[in-house]
């Protein structure tokens, strides 16, 4: 693991939570989607963004640049992203909001806050491992 990849990691999640925050917004704020629908549409969005951006910015030296390479890393990402968000961001979102009346935006952005390292780790050892040269190569 290297600093700047921590550093564009960051940078991504950043973003993506605008995304997530603003797709929350629109569907929960102006469009009466119910919560759990809204804040589960959010997330997808968020990750498909994060995704995308790893993929061509954090971890773009580790991928071979193909269309079935990003549609197969892109599952992958998304099932193990999405573990991890959709258990504790939706988690916290309803718990904060039904039982101690967190208003939405504030608890989405609790649940977000809870991730982040999980998160970065799967992505580093799971999604876009550094693969060894095979002997011969450099």
């Amino acid at each position: 693991m290297n600093f700047r990849r921590i550093i564009k990691f960051q940078f991504v999640a950043w973003i993506g939570t605008l995304v997530n925050m603003g797709t929350l917004w629109v569907l929960k704020g102006l469009l009466d989607v119910p919560l759990m629908i809204a804040g589960a549409c959010a997330i997808e969005l968020a990750i498909i963004h994060n995704f995308t951006w790893h993929y061509f910015l954090t971890w773009r030296e580790r991928v071979p640049h193909t269309v079935r390479d990003y549609c197969l890393r892109l599952v992958k990402y998304n099932l193990v992203t999405a573990s991890i968000d959709f258990v504790v961001n939706l988690t916290v979102l309803y718990v904060l909001t039904k039982y101690f009346g967190v208003y939405y935006l504030v608890a989405n952005i609790i649940g977000m806050l809870a991730g982040p390292i999980l998160k970065f780790l799967a992505n580093e050892f799971l999604i876009f491992r550094h693969k060894a040269p095979i002997d011969g190569q450099a």
